[in-house]
C-alpha cells in the first residue's frame, strides 16, 4: 500500500478488497438479471456445495415460509423462483462479511446482521403494505443497508472501537465515521453494492439516512427502507430513546407518524414470527 497516500485513501484500497462477494453470487445476480431458466440457476449453484447448502438452510427458513420443507436447488428454483433464490443467494454471500475476527468484533457484527435481517423483513411486509415497490427489492435493501459498517469495522484495524464508544454516548454513528474516516457506513455500503453491479434503485436503495432528490433513483424504495429500519429500533427495543420516522419518508410513502404508528404492533409481531 502506498506510504504517501492519506488515511482516507489508504481506507478506500482496503475497502475495495473487502467488498468482494463470492464468484457464485456474482454469478446467481448475472442470470437472475437476464431472462434464466430454473435450470441454469441451480447448475450455477451447484458448483459450490458449500454455498449449496447455505442457500437451502436459508430457504427452509421462516423469512422464505416454504410450504413444505426443501431438499434440493432444484425444488427451491422451481418453488420459490428466480427473485426470491436471488435474494438467498445475497443472503448466503453477504452473511460472511459480518463475521468478525475477535470476540468482540463478532459480537457486534452479529447486532448488525440481526438487524439486517430484522430490517429486510419489516422492509418485504411494509411493501406488501404500501403497494409501492417489490417486496424483494425492500428485503434485499433491508439486508444491505448495514453492509457499510461491517466492511468499515473489517477496514480500520479495530478503529470502530471508537466509534462504538461515542455511539454509546449519544453521537450519531454517521457523524462519528465521517470524522474518523472521511466517510461513512452509508457511503461505503451504496460504494460497495454499486461494485457488485447491483441495480442502480437498489443502491440507492440502501441510502437509507438521506431522501432522493431524484425521481428516477426509487424514492419510495429508499423511503421504505428508512421506515422499516427505524420500525425495527423500536420493536426490538435496541434504544430506550424516542425512535422518530422521518418526515421525508412517510411523505413519499403518503403517510403521516399515526399510520407509521398504528402498525408498529404488526411489524413487532412480523419480526418476531420471522425470527422463530
Amino acid at each position: 500500500m502506498n506510504a504517501t497516500a492519506s488515511p482516507l485513501q489508504n481506507l478506500t484500497a482496503k475497502l475495495e478488497q473487502l467488498a468482494v462477494l463470492p464468484h457464485v453470487v456474482f454469478k446467481v445476480l448475472e442470470l437472475t438479471e437476464a431472462d434464466c431458466s430454473a435450470k441454469d440457476l441451480e447448475r450455477c449453484i451447484l458448483v459450490d456445495p458449500g454455498f449449496s447448502s447455505k442457500v437451502l438452510v436459508i430457504a427452509n427458513s421462516a423469512a422464505y415460509s416454504p410450504s413444505r420443507r426443501i431438499t434440493s436447488i432444484h425444488e427451491a428454483s422451481m418453488l420459490l423462483g428466480t427473485k426470491a433464490i436471488r435474494g438467498i443467494a445475497l443472503t448466503a454471500g453477504v452473511f460472511d462479511l459480518f463475521v468478525g475476527k475477535t470476540d468482540k468484533e463478532s459480537l457486534r457484527r452479529r447486532e448488525w446482521w440481526k438487524h439486517s435481517v430484522d430490517t429486510a423483513t419489516c422492509a418485504k411486509w411494509l411493501a406488501r403494505k404500501s403497494h409501492s415497490v417489490s417486496p424483494d427489492d425492500a428485503y434485499t435493501c433491508g439486508l444491505l443497508h448495514l453492509i457499510g459498517k461491517t466492511l468499515l469495522d473489517k477496514a480500520s484495524d479495530g478503529d470502530y472501537d471508537k466509534v462504538v464508544s461515542l455511539v454509546d454516548q449519544g453521537v450519531p454513528a454517521i457523524l462519528v465515521e465521517r470524522k474518523l474516516f472521511g466517510c461513512d457506513h452509508v457511503e461505503v455500503g451504496v460504494s460497495a453494492v454499486s461494485k457488485w453491479g447491483m441495480p442502480a434503485e437498489v443502491a440507492s436503495g440502501i441510502n437509507y439516512s438521506t431522501p432522493c432528490t431524484d425521481e428516477s433513483t426509487a424514492p419510495a424504495l429508499r423511503a421504505t427502507v428508512a421506515i422499516a429500519q427505524r420500525m425495527v429500533i423500536r420493536c426490538t427495543a435496541e434504544t430506550a430513546d424516542p425512535v422518530v420516522f422521518p418526515s421525508w419518508a412517510l411523505e413519499r410513502l403518503g403517510w403521516v407518524d399515526a399510520d407509521a404508528e398504528a402498525l408498529i404492533d404488526d411489524a413487532r409481531e412480523e419480526i418476531e414470527t420471522k425470527r422463530a
